[in-house]
């Protein structure tokens, strides 16, 4: 039998066959790629890199229940400041920090329920906060906030029934805020 030489081996057709398909892929690799780049542009999205004074841009929290909300309002008695000042500014004598103020809220909850404690702790940034409650003497609530902005916020969930005495206290500074009430039914 006579070997017909006008057919190329199959490794050879193979080896065509390979590099037709890395061309096509490179061809079409190229394509999306032209096409991907145009539509960033076109969508405003640059390879602009962030300065090196810029923050990070990246926050793990803490895993605390403690949230940043609304800022608390100023505490009672402070004066207003308001936005016309005097020509002639006064001195005035630098005050120690403020105490820890707390509110609870709702007043009332059934067991179990959301109660969300709020307060201020001006001058104390990052301090963490115990929550403590009466029970024949002040014992830790295994929950803590952390002052942001002068402010905290956390909330507890109890099935202590009746009127439950709660306080902050920081553990740091030796101080607690003055007790607030919430009903447990």
């Amino acid at each position: 039998m006579a070997r017909n030489d006008t057919e190329p081996p199959w490794t050879r057709q193979l080896l065509v066959g390979l590099v037709a398909l890395v061309l096509v892929a490179l061809l079409v690799g190229g394509i999306v790629s032209v096409v991907a780049l145009g539509a960033a542009r076109v969508a405003g999205i640059s390879d602009a890199r962030p300065s090196a004074t810029a923050g990070p841009s990246l926050y793990f929290p803490s895993g605390d229940p403690t949230t940043n909300v609304d800022p608390y309002p100023a505490p009672a008695g402070r004066p207003h400041v308001s936005a016309s000042r005097s020509p002639t500014p006064t001195r005035k004598p630098r005050k120690k920090p403020a105490g820890i103020t707390l509110k609870a809220s709702p007043p009332e909850v059934p067991p179990g329920g959301r109660i969300t404690l709020t307060g201020a702790y001006p001058g104390h940034e990052g301090a963490q906060l115990q929550v403590q409650r009466f029970q024949g003497g002040w014992v830790d609530f295994p929950v803590r906030a952390t002052v942001s902005g002068g402010t905290f916020t956390t909330y507890i969930m109890t099935t202590h029934t009746g009127v439950n005495r709660l306080r902050m206290t920081d553990p740091a500074g030796a101080r607690a805020s003055a007790e607030v009430q919430v009903t447990v039914r």
